[in-house]
C-alpha cells in the first residue's frame, strides 16, 4: 500500500504512484469480495461457519431493539434473557452476545427491529457507511479515498454490523465543524455519549481550549439523548445499564476472548502484569495521551490534526474497546497523510501501513500478547511529532519574514 504523506503537492503525484494505488485498491476489494462469497457459501439458516449468527454483533442490536419494542427494554441487560432470545431467533447459535450499550443507543434499534433481520442490517450498514464515505471525502483527496473506504476496520464493521462508523463520523465531523459551526460540532461530539466511554475526552479538550459554545452544544445534545431515551424506554433500562456497567464481568461476558480487547490495560495483562499494575499503567498512558491531545488542540488550528489526536487519545483512554472501534484510526491516518513540511521517513510510512492493516491482522491472529494499543501509541506519537515539526516550520517562516 502506498500512502502519500509527504510534503509534495498530491496533484503532482507521479502517474506510476497513482497506478500502484489503484492496483492495490482493486486487489483489496477483490479480497473482500472473495471473503464475502466464502462466508456466504458457508452460511445456512442465518448461521455462519463458526455457529455465529449472520452479521454477528448486529444480532444483539436487533434483539435489544425487539425487547424495547415489546416494552421490556431493561430485560436486554439480563444476560440470560438476552441469550435466550438470541437462541430462539438463531437456532443452533454457539456464541454469547450480551447487550452492554446504554438505552440511548438501544432506542435507535426500535424502528429497525420492526423490519426483517437482513433488511434491518442493510439499512443500518448502508446509512452508516454512506455517512462514513462523506466524511472520507472531507478527509482525503479523491485518489486516496480507497484508503478510508477499504480500511480493514471498516470491512469488519460491515461484516458484523457494528457502530465504528457512527463513532468515527460523529467524532470526525464534529471536530471538522468546530471552526465554522461550533455549536453543530459540539452537538455531534455530544452525541458520542451513545457510547459513554468514547465521549469522555472531547468535552475535556473543549474546556481546555475554551470553546464554550461547542461545549454547550455537546452538553445539550448529550442531555437530550438521555432525556429522550428516558421518556421512551423509562428509568428501569438506565438503572439496569448502570448496574451492568459497574460490574467487572462486562469484560468477559461475551464469547469473544477478553485478550482481543486492544487497550493498554489488556496489553499489560497479556504481558503478565497483575491487575493493579495493569490498571496503573493504563491510566498513566491515558493521562499522557490526554495531555498530548490537549497540547495539539492548544497549539494547532488544523482540524484534521485535532481529530487525529482526539481519536488516538480516546482509544488510549478507554479501557474497553473492540476491533471495530479501530475505524477511528482513519482520523490520525488521514491527518498524517496530509502534506507537511519536510519529507517523511521510511519509519513514518511503515507505521501508517501497519496501522491500516492492524485490525485485519488482529482479527485473524490468536490473542497471545495484545499488540493493538502499540499501533495506536505509535500513531499518537506521529501526530505529536507532526505537530512539533509544523510548529517548528511556522516559527522558521516567521523569523525569516521578520
Amino acid at each position: 500500500m502506498t500512502l502519500d504523506i509527504g510534503g509534495t503537492d498530491r496533484a503532482a503525484r507521479p502517474p506510476a504512484t497513482s497506478r500502484i494505488g489503484a492496483i492495490l485498491a482493486l486487489a483489496v476489494l477483490a479480497l473482500y469480495v472473495l471473503f464475502g462469497v466464502v462466508v456466504g457459501l458457508h452460511t445456512h439458516a442465518r448461521l455462519g461457519p463458526s455457529g455465529a449468527p449472520l452479521f454477528y454483533d448486529f444480532s444483539a442490536f436487533y434483539e435489544a431493539g425487539r425487547f424495547a419494542d415489546a416494552g421490556h427494554a431493561a430485560a436486554a441487560y439480563d444476560d440470560k434473557a438476552m441469550i435466550a432470545a438470541e437462541r430462539a431467533a438463531f437456532p443452533g447459535i454457539t456464541v454469547r452476545l450480551p447487550w452492554n450499550y446504554p438505552p440511548s443507543f438501544q432506542m435507535l434499534f426500535m424502528p429497525l427491529a420492526a423490519l426483517p433481520y437482513v433488511a434491518a442490517w442493510l439499512i443500518w450498514s448502508s446509512v452508516l457507511y454512506g455517512l462514513y464515505a462523506l466524511l472520507a471525502r472531507r478527509l482525503l483527496p479523491t485518489r486516496d479515498l480507497w484508503v478510508a473506504l477499504l480500511l480493514p476496520a471498516a470491512a469488519i464493521n460491515l461484516l458484523v454490523g457494528q457502530n465504528g462508523f457512527l463513532s468515527t463520523v460523529l467524532m470526525g465531523a464534529g471536530v471538522l465543524a468546530l471552526e465554522r459551526r461550533p455549536i453543530v460540532g459540539g452537538v455531534l461530539l455530544g452525541l458520542l455519549s451513545y457510547k459513554p466511554h468514547f465521549a469522555v475526552l472531547a468535552p475535556v479538550l473543549l474546556v481546555f481550549t475554551r470553546q464554550w459554545r461547542a461545549l454547550g452544544g455537546a452538553v445539550v445534545s448529550g442531555a437530550a439523548l438521555l432525556l429522550l431515551s428516558l421518556a421512551i424506554l423509562g428509568p428501569d433500562a438506565w438503572l439496569a445499564f448502570a448496574d451492568k456497567a459497574l460490574h467487572p464481568a462486562v469484560f468477559t461476558s461475551s464469547s469473544s476472548d477478553w485478550r482481543n480487547i486492544p487497550s493498554v490495560q489488556i496489553l499489560a495483562r497479556t504481558l503478565g502484569l497483575p491487575p493493579v499494575a495493569a490498571s496503573v499503567l493504563h491510566w498513566a498512558v491515558a493521562l499522557a495521551a490526554t495531555v498530548g491531545a490537549a497540547w495539539v488542540w492548544r497549539r494547532s488550528d488544523d482540524a484534521r490534526l485535532r481529530a487525529g489526536a482526539l481519536a488516538a487519545a480516546t482509544l488510549l483512554v478507554t479501557p474497553y474497546l473492540r476491533l471495530y472501534d479501530l475505524t477511528l484510526l482513519i482520523l490520525p491516518i488521514a491527518a498524517l497523510m496530509a502534506p507537511a513540511d519536510g519529507e517523511p521517513g521510511l519509519g513514518e510510512r511503515a507505521i501508517l501501513v501497519v496501522a491500516w492493516l492492524a485490525p485485519a491482522v488482529l482479527l485473524f491472529t490468536p490473542p497471545g500478547v495484545q499488540l493493538g494499543p502499540l499501533v495506536t501509541l505509535a500513531l499518537m506519537a506521529l501526530v505529536l511529532w507532526r505537530m512539533r515539526r509544523t510548529a517548528g516550520s511556522t516559527m522558521r517562516l516567521t523569523l525569516h519574514a521578520s
